[in-house]
């Protein structure tokens, strides 16, 4: 396993499930994984309580269940969610988000709340193998080991 074949994936645009805390609980929610210029990027409309989370602790960790997969059981993501508020970038990723404005008006819309994803860990888990692959996107090691 690659970690260019779980970016490729990526592309896609597939459903993550996404984990931030909120104080001591764990909270879950579907949002869209919106992979662009080599970076992971997610969306919301302001006000909802994953923002309030995110500000409070910007640790997330996110899962895609690559249905399509036959050797992918699970991908996991784990790092930071970081707030971009530059404009520029928020009108380069309009373009790669082809329901934005069934939620928007515009990428100056203040409702629009766009985050990028700080990657510092990627697993993936491979059932057939029964091989969990962990990649530490800031050492660039990959470490592999069989589930028993």
């Amino acid at each position: 396993m690659k970690l260019e074949t779980v970016l490729d994936y990526f592309k896609r645009q597939p459903l993550m499930y996404l984990a931030t805390t909120d104080g001591d609980r764990p909270r879950v929610r579907p949002v869209a994984l919106i992979y662009h210029q080599d970076i992971c990027w997610f969306v919301s409309i302001s006000g909802r309580l994953k923002i309030k989370e995110i500000e409070k602790n910007n640790n997330v960790e996110f899962a895609i269940n690559p249905h399509d997969q036959e050797d992918l059981s699970t991908i996991r993501g784990t790092g930071k969610a970081i707030l971009i508020e530059d404009l520029g970038t928020k009108e380069d990723l309009v373009k790669a988000i082809p329901w934005f404005d069934a939620y928007w008006k515009a990428f100056d819309d203040p409702r629009f709340i766009l985050y990028k994803l700080d990657l510092e860990q990627i697993s993936i888990q491979m059932p057939i193998k029964r091989d969990i692959y962990t990649f530490s996107l800031n050492s660039g090691e990959t470490q592999i080991r069989e589930e028993k």
